[in-house]
């Protein structure tokens, strides 16, 4: 098979013993022709540089060394153990697929989820069936073009849930990350209705007051500086039971405490200090706000509590 005698030698590799030119395996375009037979033996055995000239121009080769010379160089992968723990470090559903769009690795959060059809060697299209081969050639086309993509798709395992998946560029293949769309809209609606329930209370004058579990304010709003006189610079660093008269801090100082440190909701009575001086009657509601299964702060309500 001819080819241009320049381009089989690479300039920043050394050239191997079997493409260096012997004198016995040259030969002129003429010769090679009313000879064919004969060259064709030798470039069995080692390449045969035909001349234009007096110059090699083409060389006559075995399919074999052409194989060989064409292979692309791919460059070693790190460790298998490592990109795994990187994989697992956020706790995301992760996916390496390599140059031909098959799973090579997948995090702990992907195996948890979807078992064995993201095994080793398996198609990550395979995670929905109807929509599946979309997938597969989003991640060829990124595999091939170096551009990421996104895609969505509802898993057939959970098909309630959608899946956002972000195709990116990876040595040698694609890294795959999928968001759980479902539970981002479902935060998204349960934000909305909590700032909507406060918006509610403020206008029917209840008030809401996030406190730390040491019992101080944590981001006082404006309706508190209303109620209490209080800016809310100075509020920012206050003790909550420091709002109220002093007959009523033990009381609610213990209430904090309790709640605290079971999350059983309590509602106490007491009187909260207008402008450091004047009280007013007020019935406080206190809970537990808790992030998976651990309190982390809580919540007040004030009520003014009309004789």
């Amino acid at each position: 098979m001819p080819l241009p005698a320049r381009r089989a030698q690479n300039r920043d590799m050394p050239i191997p013993d079997q493409l260096r030119q012997r004198g016995d395996q040259r030969v002129t375009a003429s010769q090679l022709v009313r000879n064919f037979g004969l060259w064709q033996e030798r470039a069995a055995r080692g390449p045969v540089y035909v001349l234009h000239r007096g110059r090699p121009r083409l060389v006559l080769t075995s399919i074999d060394l052409m194989d060989a010379l064409c292979t692309p160089h791919v460059a070693p992968r790190a460790d298998d153990s490592a990109l795994a723990t990187l994989l697992d470090a956020d706790g995301s559903i992760a996916l390496i697929l390599d140059r031909e769009g098959d799973i090579l690795l997948a995090s702990a959060a992907a195996r948890a989820r979807f078992g064995e059809t993201l095994r080793r060697g398996a198609h990550p299209g395979a995670l929905d069936r109807t929509g599946g081969e979309l997938l597969d050639a989003a991640a060829a086309r990124v595999i091939a073009s170096g551009i990421a993509e996104t895609i969505e798709i509802m898993p057939d395992a959970f098909p309630s849930r959608r899946l956002r998946c972000r195709l990116s560029p990876f040595p040698d293949g694609c890294l795959l990350r999928a968001t759980d769309m479902t539970a981002e809209q479902a935060l998204a609606a349960a934000q909305a209705r909590a700032r909507a329930v406060h918006a509610a209370g403020e206008s029917a004058g209840a008030i809401a007051v996030r406190l730390s579990l040491r019992g101080y304010v944590v981001a006082p709003g404006a309706a508190l500086a209303a109620l209490t006189g209080v800016s809310r610079e100075a509020l920012a660093t206050a003790r909550f039971a420091s709002l109220l008269a002093v007959a009523s801090r033990v009381a609610v100082g213990e209430a904090i405490e309790a709640v605290a440190g079971d999350g059983i909701a309590r509602r106490v009575d007491a009187e909260c200090l207008v402008d450091g001086a004047t009280a007013i009657s007020v019935t406080l509601g206190l809970a537990a706000a808790a992030i998976d299964g651990r309190i982390e702060e809580l919540v007040a309500t004030i009520v003014r509590r009309i004789a």
